[in-house]
């Protein structure tokens, strides 16, 4: 699996364990309902914005998105790098930010 079906699954069960429909929580994070129903089904890519009022409204920690390997390996070796987020490359330390429409 990868970190960003991993995210909309962990957003997807946190909506589900809190009862909130996806069009409320599309509604309180003002994102289109649609695209956020994409998001959560894994079938569109989730941007830094729309993750922060996610984890707002769902009131939740960043760190909840972490797979615990990732953690374990970085605890183990006492250093990041950018193969901690599975990108395999290590020509940068902080991992690329994809931007809209790119």
């Amino acid at each position: 699996m990868d970190h960003s079906q991993y995210i909309a699954e962990k957003l997807e069960s946190a909506r589900d364990e809190r009862g909130m429909t996806v069009a409320e929580l599309a509604r309180r994070c003002d994102i289109p309902r649609k695209r956020l129903w994409y998001i959560l089904d894994g079938q569109r890519q989730l941007r830094a914005d729309e993750f922060v009022r996610l984890i707002i409204v769902l009131d939740m920690n960043a760190r909840h998105f972490i797979p615990r390997e990732m953690l374990e390996r970085y605890e183990a070796t006492g250093r990041r790098t950018i193969e901690d987020f599975g990108t395999g490359s290590t020509t940068s330390p902080v991992p690329q930010i994809r931007r809209p429409g790119n």
